[in-house]
């Protein structure tokens, strides 16, 4: 079983950290409340809008 790798880059626009060319690797750019639902979509194979393209708003 995989398990996915991911990672906050909290440097602003530095080079990723992970080899994330590789299956399963994440950088995420920055930190709020939405990365959850990134990694929760990303863990499960889904795509997903930017958080600000959300419908109800």
């Amino acid at each position: 079983m995989a398990v996915p790798l991911f990672s906050a880059d909290m440097s602003g626009y530095a080079a990723a950290i992970l080899g994330t060319s590789q299956s399963g690797r994440y950088e995420i750019g920055g930190f709020s409340d939405a990365a959850f639902t990134m990694i929760d979509l990303l863990s499960r194979g889904h795509d997903a809008g930017w958080p600000w393209e959300q419908s109800g708003h």
